[in-house]
């Protein structure tokens, strides 16, 4: 049986962004529209079932409220619901469990970083963007998003055609993994979490990129201003931060910029890593959010790896599972 999984997240894109930039605000009603969207994608693709995150918002069942009759089985997973991240991360790996042949998310960076940590490297990723900066996640139609990520469910594509492998930090301790980042892992001065968004740089220690890319918002748009590199490149990129060094000017949020000064640049090559010198209290983020308290001598290193999440690229789906041509 053909089966898709939906993680729609209803607090994307309502952090602290909203306020101090102009951030746009995806609604959840807009989430179901564009989940109904979805959906009859799915559909017309041939998906038999579909199996959603259950979620206080009912994003998934007022989308099939708006779809009327359908020959899809969409179905809530039964999994305890918190109202946190771990939502996704506990959705995501009971997607995989059950057979899905493609997640799609809506929602964030920090959406998908949940969804990863639960899916894991196999299943491929459709992220669409309904959160405030978003670099891993991208707008996409719901319409013809469906009909990509059914298309690869249903076998008329392969992982190998429709999708591109992505980058991941990994964070490490003498025991071994105990986070990630997809897109920036960020070291700041600042020693509370609170509202977990970064939106000023003044803090900022170091950064470590998956890429850099000048048209981007947020964090990863600093190392676009220095050196672009795109998620196909195999190389990241590190940046410390300091007095007296190049001085870029870069978007942290929508309509937001800000000044900062960058000491060093080095390129990071696949698997390469780098220890943390931890020589006062810091706090980590991960794409974009401060999430993790780290004290004087605490031994950690970042490390990059090839082997992030597959992601579902629309157009490459259609073109193959359709038999059509590129011209």
């Amino acid at each position: 049986m053909s089966k898709v999984g939906i993680v729609a997240n209803p607090a994307s894109g309502r952090d602290i962004r909203r306020l101090v930039a102009q951030a746009w605000v995806v609604s959840n009603q807009e989430k179901s529209a564009l989940t109904a969207r979805l959906l009859r994608g799915l559909e017309a693709a041939g998906v038999e079932q579909v199996l959603y995150m259950p979620e206080p918002a009912g994003i998934c069942p007022k989308a099939c409220q708006k779809m009327g009759e359908t020959r899809l089985r969409v179905s809530p997973l039964e999994i305890p619901v918190s109202g946190g991240p771990q939502d996704s991360t506990r959705a995501a790996a009971a997607m995989v469990e059950a057979g899905v042949g493609c997640i799609v998310t809506l929602g964030g960076d920090g959406t998908n970083r949940a969804v990863f940590k639960g899916s894991g490297s196999e299943v491929p990723l459709l992220p669409i963007s309904t959160g405030t900066n978003n670099v891993f996640s991208e707008f996409q139609e719901g319409t013809t998003a469906g009909l990509a990520a059914g298309l690869l469910a249903t076998g008329r594509t392969d992982r190998e055609t429709a999708c591109t492998r992505s980058k991941v930090l990994w964070l490490h301790d003498p025991s071994g993994v105990v986070d990630l980042a997809l897109v920036d892992l960020a070291v700041t001065t600042r020693t509370f979490i609170g509202a977990r968004a970064i939106w000023e740089v003044d803090h900022l220690k170091e950064l470590f990129l998956t890429r850099a890319q000048p048209w981007s918002i947020g964090l990863s748009a600093i190392g676009g201003f220095v050196e672009t590199v795109t998620a196909e490149s195999p190389r990241g990129l590190h940046l410390v931060f300091g007095p007296d060094g190049r001085r870029v000017t870069a978007p942290l949020g929508p309509g937001l910029f800000r000044e900062i000064s960058i000491s060093a640049v080095h390129r990071l090559a696949p698997e390469e890593k780098k220890p943390l010198e931890m020589r006062e209290p810091v706090t980590l983020a991960f794409d974009g959010e401060r999430d993790r308290l780290a004290g004087i001598g605490e031994e950690l290193e970042v490390r990059l790896s090839p082997d992030g999440p597959w992601v579902l690229d629309t157009a490459r789906a259609a073109t193959a599972g359709l038999g059509a041509e590129l011209t």
